[in-house]
């Protein structure tokens, strides 16, 4: 069983036309986890979670299929639907969630990551592809590409896409 507390000083939307009001929001949830071993090189996991969500309630489903080849390759793939149902007019909506990740371990400190996201909702899909060169701890060379395709704002637009280069070292001043 978990307690939550949340606080919400101005209204927001939450979906299209569905506003979260101001308020104090206190609630139980409770959950329920299945899971095999994440070491071996197929795992599963599912979790269910039932309860209050901002004075409504919610029931959250989230599956997990993860698949790693040897040291050097994993890959997740998830699953998460909401059913969500508040006090509030157009209350009563559903989310989907999906995502993709995949890594690959060239060497232990050369690495290439990517995550990509769809939300039905929104119907936004995020695309992030990261590789590293790792010096040590978290500090070396990062080469980011970010894109985001989302038609929800005005209709379809252009991508949203980036390139970011980053170089991070630890220094020892003692």
């Amino acid at each position: 069983m978990n307690f939550t507390h949340e606080g919400v000083k101005e209204a927001f939307e939450i979906n299209e036309g569905t506003f979260v009001l101001p308020g104090e929001y206190d609630h139980e949830e409770a959950q329920i986890v299945f899971q095999t071993d994440e070491g071996k090189p197929f795992s599963f996991e599912t979790e269910v979670k039932a309860g209050g969500f901002f004075g409504g309630d919610r029931t959250s489903v989230e599956t997990t299929v993860r698949v790693r080849g040897g040291e050097r390759f994993s890959s997740e793939l998830v699953w998460n639907f909401n059913d969500i149902d508040l006090p509030v007019e157009n209350g009563n909506f559903e989310v989907n969630v999906a995502r993709l990740r995949l890594s690959y371990s060239f060497t232990p400190k050369i690495l290439l990551q990517t995550l990509v996201q769809y939300d039905d909702r929104s119907n936004l899909l995020a695309t992030n592809v990261r590789f590293s060169w790792l010096q040590s701890g978290n500090a070396g060379l990062y080469l980011v590409y970010n894109e985001v395709d989302d038609d929800s704002v005005v209709g379809p637009i252009e991508k949203r896409r980036e390139f970011t280069l980053k170089f991070s070292r630890i220094i020892d001043l003692l």
